[in-house]
């Protein structure tokens, strides 16, 4: 079985899916790393050479090609993987999706420290983040809220997760 994290960027989904993996001896995957080692550049390289269009294609592309490993694995998307091409029916049939749910003043502090190059947020000037960060999860939340669990990141514990799929 696969899970599938999905939520918005910054919400922890590569944190919790490689502590969720590890506690259930499961391979992690990190699509955005995976499309990286695919494309032999950085998703900031990919969006600034083709632009996200482009981007969401070799996204869909990616998640595809998961759907045939054989081992069971802890999968987590990129923010706007959902949102696009039909991908949340796909993560619902191949496996089981956990949304990662956090609100605007958390995902802005966790992108803020976090040394990752957002290619969506990198030109919202820091006192605009919170705001833009709401504005842009309203537009997502009808993806998200597509997943077959919600979790609240704030006081989640792994145990928390790993009952989820026991």
């Amino acid at each position: 079985m696969h899970i599938f994290l999905i939520g918005y960027m910054g919400c922890g989904k590569s944190y919790w899916g490689r502590l969720l993996a590890d506690s259930l001896n499961y391979d992690f995957i990190d699509l955005d790393e995976l499309i990286e080692q695919r494309e032999g550049l950085s998703i900031p390289e990919i969006f600034e050479a083709f632009g996200e269009a482009s981007f969401r294609d070799r996204e869909q592309v990616a998640l595809e090609s998961v759907r045939n490993l054989q081992r069971s694995a802890v999968i987590s998307t990129g923010g706007g993987a959902p949102c696009f091409h039909d991908n949340m029916s796909r993560m619902n049939v191949m496996g089981k999706t956990l949304f990662l749910e956090a609100c605007p003043r958390i995902l802005k502090q966790n992108i803020l420290k976090s040394d990752d190059v957002r290619p969506i947020v990198k030109a919202i000037p820091e006192s605009e983040l919170e705001t833009y960060i709401a504005n842009h999860l309203i537009e997502r939340l009808p993806f998200y809220k597509q997943a077959q669990i919600c979790v609240s990141v704030d006081g989640l514990k792994l145990e928390d997760l790993r009952l989820l799929f026991k």
